[in-house]
């Protein structure tokens, strides 16, 4: 039951729902669940930047009881977004 039980993982996903009035959302991740996040996880971008459907990059806490929290959310960069900056 402690910190060192718990688990930090990152992998893609798609937003499901916003929430903008409340400053949240919702993203599926690959695996089909479904998390909430909330704007302090938001990374480089605001609730009103993006958009249902929308892939992004996740960050998240699995505790290994109950649902698990997302950390950070972040535009998922493509290749082509890649390549400007080298």
């Amino acid at each position: 039951f402690g910190v060192s039980d718990s688990m930090e993982s990152a992998m893609r996903g798609s937003v499901t729902k916003i929430l903008g009035r409340l400053g949240c959302g919702f993203v599926l991740t690959e695996k089909g669940d479904e998390l909430f996040f909330g704007s302090y996880a938001l990374d480089g971008i605001g609730i009103d930047d993006l958009e249902e459907g929308q892939p992004v990059e996740i960050e998240f806490y699995d505790p290994g009881i109950g649902p698990a929290a997302i950390k950070r959310v972040r535009r998922e960069h493509s290749e082509r977004d890649q390549a400007r900056c080298t």
